[in-house]
């Protein structure tokens, strides 16, 4: 997902982070993300609809949780799960989880602009 080459600016990568945690902090994790330059984020309320065998091996005890979909770059994934795990105690069992995927592709430049974080180019005045 790599910019034309000799434009302005080459586009990185970008990755899905899904970040499962407790119920009533997905707002405070937003935050924290953008201070980290991660501009998109969607919050949306989880409810424990997985068997009680998966909920135990992942330590969930509450049936309620935030989840938090951000598009995150790949130079920031390592820097964003860090600070997941270690300011919402993710390294405690039972506090949620925190994992990535690839995005393979997005529909347009203006599109992975926007949800990379990148400031539209401003047209140069004639």
């Amino acid at each position: 997902m790599k910019g034309k080459k000799g434009g302005s600016s080459d586009i990185e990568r970008v990755k899905l982070m899904i970040s499962i945690i407790e119920r009533g902090l997905g707002n405070s994790l937003i935050q924290e993300l953008r201070l980290l330059g991660v501009t998109f984020n969607m919050a949306s309320v989880g409810y424990g609809a997985v068997g009680s065998d998966i909920a135990d091996l992942l330590g969930f005890t509450e049936k309620e949780c935030d989840i938090v979909f951000s598009v995150v770059t790949e130079s920031k994934v390592a820097t964003a799960l860090s600070m997941i795990e270690y300011r919402f105690s993710l390294h405690t069992p039972g506090h949620g989880l925190a994992f990535c995927v690839p995005i393979s592709g997005v529909g347009g430049p203006v599109s992975l602009r926007y949800i990379s974080g990148i400031e539209p180019e401003k047209e140069e005045s004639q």
